[in-house]
């Protein structure tokens, strides 16, 4: 009886594990497609949009400095003081002369990524794929897997 018992359990939990690392081999394999569709979609924007002369980061954000600051370039403890408008690919905007200040290190990933590449003062043009944004929950209004595009302007400190 005992080795029925646990040769049950055992066989529960292989089958547990198994299940889960399926379900994770899925999630990993969705988060792939969806950051190829997003480098996609970010390259379409950008061939339609030849005015703006980008960078890509190394892990897949896009950006460009409009105008150089002359400030410090920002670690994960400066805070942030910026103007910004965001939207979506498609042009509508989700957030329109926004105000912000905040820790860099408490802003969505797509910002940590590439503030620290500009000085402050400067004012940028990001375009950030949806995992380094709001990914598959979305946000309010935007939406689930959005690539969002946000327009900058890092007020120096003392200005």
């Amino acid at each position: 009886m005992k080795k029925l018992l646990f040769l049950t359990l055992f066989s529960l939990t292989a089958f547990t594990i198994s299940s889960c690392m399926k379900t994770s081999d899925t999630e990993a394999t969705n988060q792939v497609q969806q950051a190829n569709q997003d480098d996609l979609s970010i390259k379409a924007y950008l061939a339609a949009h030849p005015e703006i002369n980008n960078v890509k980061d190394t892990l897949g954000v896009y950006y460009q400095i409009i105008t150089p600051g002359v400030g410090a370039y920002p670690t994960d403890d400066t805070i942030i003081n910026a103007t910004y408008t965001g939207s979506l690919l498609n042009g509508t905007a989700f957030e329109t002369n926004a105000t912000l200040k905040q820790y860099l290190k408490n802003l969505i990933y797509g910002w940590r990524i590439v503030l620290p590449h500009v000085s402050l003062g400067s004012k940028i043009l990001m375009l950030i794929p949806s995992r380094y944004g709001y990914g598959a929950a979305g946000s309010g209004t935007i939406p689930p897997n959005a690539v969002l595009i946000f327009n900058v302007d890092l007020t120096a400190p003392g200005a």
